[in-house]
């Protein structure tokens, strides 16, 4: 209950009336449906609604109300019609087989185009798998079932709009105070592409663009204070000083309104540090955290409400690259999204042939073993396995046994609803979570003792992560790739890549245009970046150092986020562009292996999404420089002729 009031509260511990508010419609609701359900016999069209529900929350949201809304539009309808119309492929076995293949395929895809698609391609996949193996509603009529889906998918968007409408840019203001907090290359990324698409307020822009000024600042501190030991002391007081009053601006931001800022809030971290005469003493990156601190509480204090219109990418052309890029064997993540495949086709023709209920959770175990997995990775999955298997069987004999068994799926169900957000971060837990509602409601229909139900489930539960192991290591020995895993080649092309993006886009220096050159530029760098991102779970149980692993996949977070600030650049107007030059200089020799670079700086009339842009690329350059110094030793000397030996034809992909 304590855990529970916690949930239920604000930041300062004050009760919080939508938190309040949402968990009394989502119990009123769910116990109004189970009522109905077991008065007239629609305890399955009760549950395909809940989980209609709870796809559609976690599929479509997790960003501004209008963001949202705009992504609802055409993600609730297709995922009543695979809700609703899971039963009726079942008498089509080849066209369910299809259709489950080809969805898991396109899941397996999606990630190329950011972490919003690959959340939505992971949400449809789990609801396409369980509306069609389990049998959902098979013995109710089709109007009731597709009545069913609209009903919960209906809730969903007016819980959505009700939790929204009083405070609509709620989640904006918390991605864009998390880049005040949290440390490490892509938060600039992510409150970005929420602030872009979310008509979002003015004022929250020129927060941005400060906090991503201060990080810049604050990681050219840090780096120096790893070059000079007699000022690294002096530096470190300074970034900690700094960080107590950005997280108070961060409790400024995240409110709905701000009458004032706290005293802590309005220090000035250089005096408390230095006193009143000794600012010439510091580096003058230091004037960036002044800057940028200074920015945000001007910005928090005025609250300019105007709405910015919002920006919506060019899909068609990041289409375009994610194919080129992604569409080859030599692409990590093809060959993750065709393992994934193979499986799941494996599992459904099993799952046909046996026609059984306690075969329902075949397939979720099997992709709850696989599809987790980074790509190329088999690391975990027999941990995985046993623990699927024993969890299933454990809970069947459990609901076989417990009296009132049958409260466990709407039980089940009401902590879906309340904990959204916790599903949409960890798709194993969306996984587990719908196995643990499979197997409770298909046990309560079966007329067999609790052995039988526990052999039944943990034997198909078995056959699922068997094939999902044997699929994913045949896929080693039959598509191209490598069972060791090359951590400083590929780390290498990689850099190459981004270096040729960065280069591509300075272009406009000089008068010509970025967007063709960068579009031919994005296609490996995008190759690459998602080669790199699957390296780290390939180190997982290898024997590599942890260290290793650490330095791996922050390299791989920083330049992928680098290669997202220079395609998002390009696209911006060819005088925005020219204003963030001396920004991609500076990155340009941060990852050449040059000295540590000063903050650039920018135009009175630069937009804050440019200068946003400008000063995160600056310190995704320095995040993986970091990274690489870690990984090959900082007086390793490729990096000194990174950029300069480049060739175009060192990039082609095959």
């Amino acid at each position: 209950m304590t855990r529970m009031r916690t949930l239920l509260d604000t930041e300062a511990g004050a009760p919080d009336i939508r938190r309040q508010q949402y968990a009394t419609v989502v119990l009123l609701t769910v116990s109004a449906a189970t009522g109905l359900g077991w008065a007239f016999d629609l305890a399955a069209p009760a549950l395909l609604a809940g989980l209609t529900a709870v796809f559609t929350l976690v599929g479509a949201g997790g960003q501004s109300l209008r963001a949202d809304l705009r992504r609802l539009r055409w993600f609730a309808p297709a995922l009543v019609l695979v809700m609703a119309g899971g039963p009726l492929p079942a008498s089509l076995p080849w066209v369910a087989g299809l259709l489950v293949a080809a969805v898991v395929f396109g899941a397996g895809m999606l990630p190329a185009l950011g972490q919003h698609y690959r959340v939505l391609g992971q949400t449809f996949a789990a609801a396409t798998i369980t509306s069609i193996t389990t049998g959902l509603g098979a013995n109710q009529p089709t109007h009731t079932l597709l009545g069913a889906a609209v009903l919960g998918s209906l809730f969903a968007v007016c819980l959505r709009i009700t939790t929204g409408r009083s405070d609509p840019t709620r989640t904006t203001r918390a991605a864009v105070a998390r880049t005040l907090t949290e440390w490490g290359p892509g938060i600039v990324e992510q409150a970005a592409t929420a602030w872009r698409g979310g008509n979002s307020a003015v004022w929250l822009g020129r927060v941005l663009a400060g906090a991503a000024r201060y990080r810049a600042a604050r990681e050219i501190l840090l780096a120096q204070a790893r070059r000079d030991r007699t000022e690294a002391e002096l530096l470190h007081r300074i970034v900690d000083e700094a960080d107590t009053v950005a997280a108070e601006l961060a409790r400024a931001v995240r409110a709905s309104a701000c009458t004032g800022l706290p005293p802590l809030a309005r220090l000035d971290p250089l005096r408390s540090v230095l006193g009143e005469n000794s600012r010439q003493a510091v580096p003058a990156a230091a004037r960036g955290i002044d800057e940028g601190l200074e920015r945000i509480r001007a910005a928090v204090i005025e609250r300019d409400g105007t709405t910015v219109p919002a920006v919506r990418d060019d899909h068609r052309q990041g289409w375009h690259v994610a194919v080129r890029a992604h569409l080859s064997p030599r692409s990590s993540l093809f060959r993750h999204a065709l393992r994934c495949t193979l499986a799941v086709g494996a599992g459904m023709a099993i799952a046909l042939a046996m026609d059984d209920p306690s075969v329902s959770t075949l397939l979720l175990s099997l992709y709850v073993v696989l599809q987790p997995a980074a790509r190329d990775s088999m690391t975990g999955a027999l941990e995985r396995t046993g623990g699927v298997v024993l969890g299933v069987a454990a809970l069947a004999v459990l609901v076989a046994l417990l009296p009132g068994a049958f409260l466990l799926v709407p039980l089940a169900v009401t902590v879906m609803l309340l904990r959204v957000d916790w599903l949409r971060a960890d798709y194993r837990t969306l996984l587990g979570a719908l196995i643990t509602v499979t197997v409770a409601d298909q046990t309560l229909m079966l007329q067999r003792s609790p052995a039988d139900v526990a052999i039944g489930f943990a034997a198909n539960t078995a056959i699922g992560a068997a094939i999902a192991l044997v699929v994913g290591y045949l896929g080693y020995l039959v598509l191209p790739g490598s069972l060791v895993p090359d951590v400083r080649g590929t780390l290498r092309a990689t850099v190459r890549a981004v270096a040729w993006l960065l280069r591509s886009v300075r272009t406009t220096e000089h008068g010509s245009g970025a967007g063709l050159v960068s579009q031919s530029a994005s296609i490996p760098a995008l190759r690459r970046t998602q080669d790199l991102l699957g390296m780290p779970a390939l180190l997982d149980g290898t024997g590599a150092d942890s260290e290793d692993e650490h330095s791996t996949r922050l390299a791989a977070v920083a330049l992928d986020s680098l290669r997202q600030d220079v395609a998002t650049l390009a696209l911006r107007p060819e005088t925005e562009r020219a204003t963030a030059v001396p920004a991609l200089h500076a990155a340009s020799d941060v990852l050449a292996g040059h000295t540590v670079p000063e903050i650039p700086g920018m135009r009175g009339d630069s937009s804050p999404e440019t200068e946003s842009l400008a000063s995160a690329l600056l310190e995704n350059a320095l995040h993986a420089r970091t990274a690489i110094d870690a990984i090959f030793g900082p007086d390793e000397p490729w990096k000194s002729y990174t950029l300069s030996l480049v060739r175009t034809q060192h990039l082609r992909i095959r």
